[in-house]
């Protein structure tokens, strides 16, 4: 009896273990270098790996990896991107990622921090910035439900061809009322993965019927990680309405202007004084001149004394100053 109790214990934790352990994906393709993360353990992601629940994959810069799911799904996570695997949904952490579905029957959920997007069929990239805390969506093809995951109230349809973002910064969090994106956006954010393209060639017609008018529009992506064979540029993505100007003459524009010489400053020296030097004069109050007469008999103190003739002394009269001296003496 106790044995057959400890067998079946036996097989129940077996059967638990490989439940736990049942691979829910792999790894179809990688460019550049990039990692997988599961119970504290990490190893180079590579072609064929198989990925399990509770997995992180980040992709390094430049890089790019390429994975499915046993429902039907492919992801596309770009350079510098980060993403959980769940059991039943995937967690956008940062960066961008291009998800397409060929399951048309089942419902699967795709996160970020601050947004949930509901899908069936179809395929759309999907921007998370974890500095602004901003999630995008632009659906290529089929019609998605986008909310917010704190607040699933806050929600709305994005259909093919457009675009919304969640931003706790605007209305306060409720997704933006999609917006129309046009081939010049669509081909921007399609340039950030390498290789990758619509499943359905004619999803692409939807952005040529669509007149980019607004401003706004940049905002989908507002720095584009262009990868082309695997080099990063950064460029800001341009409106229809908008002639986009090449970086290299900006560069070009700011060196010439760098090399105009400026005018030269004149440095005005101070005048040279044209004044003379005066004699010098010393008047002394209380002593009359002493070329005068002198007095033996003094006023009294009631009486206020009216102040002795000033003395001038020249300095080119030697025989004034000693006069001058001498009269100090006497006082």
């Amino acid at each position: 009896m106790n044995k057959l109790i400890i067998a079946s214990v036996g097989l129940i934790i077996s059967y638990s273990t490989y439940a736990v352990e049942a691979s829910i994906g792999r790894v179809v393709e990688v460019h550049g270098s990039g990692f997988i993360s599961r119970d504290g353990k990490t190893k180079e992601i590579r072609k064929g790996d198989q990925l399990y629940p509770h997995s992180e994959i980040v992709v390094e810069h430049a890089g790019q990896v390429t994975f499915t799911d046993n429902a039907d799904h492919r992801y596309h996570l770009g350079n510098s991107s980060s993403v959980a695997i769940g059991t039943n949904s995937v967690e956008l952490r940062t960066g961008d990622v291009w998800f397409q579905s060929l399951n048309k029957t089942e419902n699967y959920q795709l996160k970020t921090a601050n947004a949930l997007v509901d899908f069936q069929g179809g395929e759309a990239i999907l921007s998370y910035d974890i500095t602004k805390g901003k999630t995008q969506l632009m659906v290529i093809n089929g019609m998605m439900k986008l909310s917010n995951i704190h607040t699933s109230e806050l929600n709305l349809s994005v259909a093919e061809g457009n675009f919304s973002f969640i931003d706790l910064n605007y209305e306060a969090g409720a997704p933006r009322d999609p917006t129309p994106v046009g081939q010049k956006t669509y081909k921007q954010l399609v340039g950030m993965f390498h290789g990758v393209g619509p499943l359905d060639k004619k999803s692409e017609g939807v952005f040529n019927n669509h007149g980019e008018t607004k401003r706004e529009i940049a905002s989908v992506h507002e720095e584009t990680h262009a990868v082309t064979k695997h080099e990063v540029t950064h460029d800001v993505v341009q409106t229809s309405d908008e002639k986009p100007v090449p970086r290299n003459k900006d560069l070009e524009a700011y060196k010439a202007k760098m090399k105009q010489k400026k005018p030269a400053v004149a440095m005005c020296k101070p005048p040279t004084p044209s004044y003379k030097t005066a004699p010098m004069v010393v008047h002394i109050y209380g002593l009359k001149s002493a070329t005068a007469p002198s007095t033996s008999s003094r006023m009294p103190a009631s009486v206020k004394e009216e102040p002795a003739t000033a003395t001038k002394i020249e300095n080119n009269d030697v025989k004034e100053t000693d006069k001058l001296l001498q009269a100090l003496k006497n006082l």
